[in-house]
């Protein structure tokens, strides 16, 4: 008997990626799910293109998978949570900064690695709400918003502890509103590359009015 292993998106995955050899299967699949998803859509899509651009059976995909859905969460959560890991190495040797200046290097970092690659981050945050649980969203977010309390700690800022995770939070919310709606319906439109520095502005404010409250 097969034993299931329940990923963070509360989504049962078949096997548990231990081995090199599954890593690579389970990654070759994740990665055609993306070309697929571009190129076609989710609602279009079929397990047999993903397994034919992965170059694995179609026994392979149901060794690591149940269905379509079940590698889609999988997919969207180890992208972001990659992200996430490199949004902290951004933080890294930063103590004692203003918090100004780190703001924007975690704005930047989100430019880089979204804006980096829109087509891929564009389908999979409009497919996000369709597969992902609240419970592995909530996760997503919850990563996000310890990067920003470690910003505020490590910063010169001087925001009470009880108010650091708070803060955070609404340092998350107008960083990730702005990101993902630049993503999702402004591309194209030139004023976005000129948004970040008003962004900033905007949490750095928030911050600092922790400060003084």
């Amino acid at each position: 008997m097969v034993s299931e292993k329940k990923d963070l998106s509360g989504i049962s995955l078949r096997k548990r990626p231990v081995q090199q050899r599954s890593k690579i299967t389970i990654g070759a699949l994740q990665e055609a799910f993306v070309r697929v998803l571009i190129d076609r859509g989710y609602e279009k899509m079929t397990i047999r293109e993903v397994t034919a651009v992965a170059g694995v059976g179609i026994g392979s995909f149901y060794d690591y998978a149940p269905n379509l859905r079940a590698l889609a969460a999988s997919v969207i959560q180890k992208r972001c949570l990659d992200a996430v890991v490199i949004y902290r190495q951004t933080l890294i040797g930063q103590e004692g900064r203003p918090f100004a200046e780190l703001a924007d290097l975690l704005l930047q970092a989100f430019i880089k690695e979204g804006f980096g690659r829109p087509k891929e981050w564009t389908a999979l945050l409009l497919l996000e709400r369709q597969v992902s649980s609240a419970a592995a969203l909530k996760r997503v977010h919850e990563e996000a918003v310890g990067i920003w309390a470690e910003a505020i700690r490590m910063s010169s800022a001087k925001v009470p502890s009880a108010k650091v995770i708070t803060t955070a939070r609404m340092a998350h919310a107008i960083s990730y509103g702005w990101y993902s709606h630049d993503l999702l319906f402004y591309m194209d439109d030139p004023i976005t590359s000129r948004t970040i520095a008003d962004i900033s502005k905007v949490i750095t404010h928030f911050v600092e009015s922790a400060v003084m409250k």
